[in-house]
């Protein structure tokens, strides 16, 4: 034979894991049938049991993977239910390992090979998921919340919401984990002004960093038009569009590392008035 093998009861220690494999199922089968089959080798070019059975002799297909697929899952697939495959992936019952023969023996024997599955588009698979969420826009407040004054900042608060995770076992037997988080809090203040921040800086006054100085202030379209101050009014808004923005960030891994997938923007627009405070001369 080209590859030794080196006995010791069932847990022989293996040159390569596909010589082991094969010798260990043939040890098994020669033990539950010996009438049937004397002595089986393993033929190192066809990969296949040889057995002799008093002068004749035939064959059993391996079912012994190639070097690198060393570990061994069982799963559930259409159409054949219960089944096992090999995989690269750690996690598996490792079949390098001699205390795991038994074991893969039973499996083997006792379990028939997984179809093959189609190729995964892992990327497409998680786009997929991170789309699907329903991911929350800013619920933003104001301070000062009942109108702005000119000349003084006016804070914008919102709670940031919690990491999504999510996590399943692809087809393949790989596991696809996707997560979003929200990476960025974009502000359109409504007078022409926007800035980014920290989604965690949007605190309530006197913490929060999330702040604007609007100069000009708001008023009806009657205000502006009849009153002694209303060339003072912004020229047609009764109060400022601000558009708050969450920037969602996805991301996957399956087994190779973090991968970002893109961003979501998820937006809501709020009114707010900014009135004018002026200083009057009682004396």
């Amino acid at each position: 034979m080209g590859e030794q093998l080196h006995g010791k009861g069932l847990g022989m220690r293996r040159s390569t894991s596909i010589v082991v494999a094969a010798a260990l199922v043939c040890v098994v089968l020669v033990a539950r049938s010996s009438a049937a089959a004397e002595t089986c080798f393993l033929d190192p070019i066809l990969h296949e049991l040889i057995c002799e059975d008093d002068g004749d002799i035939g064959t059993t297909p391996t079912t012994t993977p190639p070097d690198e697929l060393i570990y061994l899952y069982t799963t559930t697939r259409a159409p054949v239910g219960d089944c096992y495959y090999w995989s690269s992936r750690p996690g598996g019952l490792d079949s390098s390992d001699p205390a795991n023969d038994s074991l893969i023996i039973d499996i083997v024997l006792r379990l028939p090979t997984c179809p093959d599955v189609p190729p995964i588009d892992v990327e497409a698979e998680a786009w997929s998921i991170f789309r699907s969420w329903d991911l929350d826009p800013p619920a933003p407040t104001m301070q000062p919340s009942a109108a702005g004054i000119t000349g003084l900042p006016s804070f914008l608060s919102t709670p940031t919401p919690p990491t999504i995770n999510h996590s399943e076992v692809l087809p393949d037997g790989r596991t696809l984990r996707v997560r979003a988080e929200v990476s960025l809090l974009d502000v359109r203040w409504g007078d022409g002004t926007s800035q980014s921040f920290e989604p965690d800086d949007a605190l309530p006054y006197p913490t929060g960093q999330v702040s604007h100085l609007y100069t000009i202030k708001t008023c009806d379209a009657e205000y502006r038009n009849t009153h002694p101050s209303g060339g003072l009014c912004h020229p047609s808004l009764t109060a400022y569009p601000i558009r708050a923005t969450f920037v969602w960030a996805g991301s996957y891994d399956a087994g190779s590392g973090w991968t970002d997938l893109g961003t979501l923007n998820r937006t809501v627009t709020m009114a707010y008035d900014v009135n004018e405070a002026r200083g009057v001369n009682v004396g």
